[in-house]
């Protein structure tokens, strides 16, 4: 590697990891949230937690690279111009394909990281993960805790004065019927088995149950009662990528669009970081802020319309913009 490339790619590496970190931060730190909401559907603990955020990172990688990705090309070579540097390196006789030459194998590697993550890794990750959070939802509506309201077993709510080991202690349970019909049962210990692949139960003893049906009312005593939970946890079926991508047309496109972002755009990249300091103004963060308008913008109506023909239309868009940009800010001043 000759020293202007190793000086040019090491000031991108720079921008680049100055830019990734903070980038990977703010996702990480919505993904967590969002999942941190799920605790009041389900009990998470730390394991719990930290499976569900490996889940999700495919889909945080996928939008924080190509982010970082065209701001450090346009930071550094924007920073370089602003010192003059990337003049000097056209006046001594580089020309401005030399520094495609520099950035396009690079832009290359980004891209086929980022198609892999995001059109190949998340889809899989991604029905793995509701699976795990259905079934750690269904697990914890399965979990009964001492005297907390809301509780639900199947159609019934209920409320316990004590859990220890699985058994309980003083059970109210409280059902309504669409068609007006009530019951209460009250009964003063049982245990619950619960079976994840299968019904789980209440074995209630020593109750009694107050029923209201037909305008009628009736007091049943009893010493043994199982009450069953007829909901089931059902693993949904991991499809592959092709099935997957076939059922969510759509959201492919858009994905795919967004990787193919830093190939396609690479010389509209270069060309908005590469300026003349004594005759132009240096506005790399409103081009860095145009460029994802433009990107994520036409992504998400290629997305809406699921469109293979819009979808095209933007790939030479791109292609177009990027060409027009290089030949006028680049070859023909440089």
């Amino acid at each position: 590697m000759d020293r202007l490339k190793a000086y040019i790619l090491s000031n991108f590496t720079r921008s680049l990891i100055t830019l990734f970190i903070p980038f990977f931060t703010i996702m990480s730190l919505i993904y967590i949230i969002n999942i941190s909401k799920l605790s009041a559907k389900m009990v998470l603990e730390f394991q719990d937690f930290f499976t569900l955020y490996l889940y999700v990172l495919p889909d945080i990688i996928f939008a924080t690279l190509p982010l970082a990705f065209l701001g450090a090309i346009i930071n550094s070579l924007s920073h370089l111009s602003e010192s003059n540097e990337v003049i000097a390196i056209f006046s001594i006789g580089y020309r401005p394909k030399k520094i495609l030459s520099y950035f396009l194998p690079i832009s290359l590697i980004f891209t086929v990281i980022i198609v892999i993550i995001s059109i190949f890794i998340t889809p899989y990750a991604t029905q793995k993960m509701y699976n795990y959070r259905n079934k750690k939802i269904y697990e914890s509506n399965l979990k009964i805790l001492p005297k907390k309201l809301s509780q639900t077993f199947g159609k019934h709510h209920i409320f316990i004065d004590e859990n220890k080991n699985g058994k309980f202690k003083n059970v109210t349970m409280f059902t309504e019927r669409q068609d007006g019909h009530m019951q209460i049962l009250l009964s003063k210990d049982g245990f619950m088995k619960n079976e994840v692949n299968s019904s789980s139960y209440l074995n209630l003893h020593n109750g009694m149950l107050y029923r209201y049906r037909n305008n009628g009312f009736s007091i049943v005593d009893f010493e043994n009662m199982k009450l069953y939970n007829t909901s089931k946890y059902v693993s949904s079926k991991i499809l592959s990528t092709k099935d997957y991508w076939l059922e969510h047309r759509a959201k492919f496109y858009y994905y795919l669009l967004i990787s193919l972002s830093p190939l396609l755009l690479i010389l509209l990249y270069i060309s908005l970081g590469v300026y003349n300091p004594r005759y132009q103004r240096n506005l790399s963060s409103l081009y860095m802020i145009g460029s994802i308008l433009l990107i994520y913008l036409l992504a998400i109506v290629t997305r809406k319309t699921d469109s293979f023909y819009v979808l095209i239309a933007v790939f030479l868009l791109w292609i177009f913009i990027s060409i027009l940009f290089f030949n006028k800010r680049v070859l023909k001043r440089y």
